[in-house]
């Protein structure tokens, strides 16, 4: 007797997977097509039709992708995601200090914001034109805010950061941190991006590490009174 050999069932498998790398290599190639036009010509003047045109793709692709121009931010912010879990999954692996781990987060958190001026004044001011997007991103900040709270409580655990304030008070201080680092130099370029995150980066670094102890409150009080004396006379 003889038998067939049965056709394999995993190409349904292989088919899904080839579509699926299809629609990501799409995105991507309206994403930073869409993120080039944006540093150079703004937000507001950058038009749909421009985009696909940059992408070469047709302008109903685009819109199977992407409801509107603004949800391109939707995908920034899923990128953004993916870079703070890559540095959570780093923390874990314990074989870096958790001070150079927020150093990379920074730093790589504010590549695209950073590509210029313009980018960066384009994102902001899309981020509130936008409703459902502004809530998009709200709750994605939210839910990613505790994955860099996990960094900071394992710094903590393992000594290398302060525990007088909670993960996620810390986790927001570095998120605001970073957006006001962006946001004023967005305002006043005059000096490199780089240049402005390292020296606030350090300032936020040194007052979370963890040999940095705040002074007793006898000695803060003493202070206090010493400044109000001097600047009344």
């Amino acid at each position: 007797m003889v038998t067939t050999a049965k056709r394999p069932k995993s190409a349904p498998a292989v088919e899904t997977s080839r579509m699926q790398r299809r629609r990501q290599e799409t995105s991507e190639r309206i994403f930073v097509a869409a993120m080039e036009l944006f540093s150079r010509k703004g937000f507001v003047e950058t038009t749909v039709e421009e985009i696909t045109r940059a992408a070469d793709v047709g302008k109903g692709t685009f819109f199977n992708y992407f409801p509107s121009k603004e949800h391109v931010l939707g995908y920034l912010v899923a990128k953004q995601a993916a870079i703070v879990e890559q540095h959570l999954a780093l923390t874990r692996l314990g074989t870096t200090t958790s001070e150079k781990v927020l150093i990379s987060l920074g730093s790589s958190l504010v590549k695209f914001p950073g590509k210029s001026p313009q980018m960066a004044r384009s994102l902001i001011s899309s981020f509130f034109g936008n409703v459902e997007v502004r809530e998009y991103i709200v709750g994605q900040l939210t839910e990613k805010r505790r994955w860099i709270a996990e960094i900071i409580r394992l710094g903590q655990h393992r000594g290398e950061l302060r525990t007088d304030s909670t993960p996620i008070d810390v986790a927001r201080a570095f998120h605001h941190m970073l957006f006001g680092t962006v946001l004023l130099w967005a305002l006043d370029p005059s000096s490199p991006l780089e240049k402005q995150l390292s020296k606030t980066m350090g300032i936020f670094l040194c007052g979370l590490n963890a040999s940095s102890k705040p002074e007793p409150k006898a000695r803060q009080r003493e202070v206090s009174k010493t400044r109000h004396k001097s600047e009344a006379r």
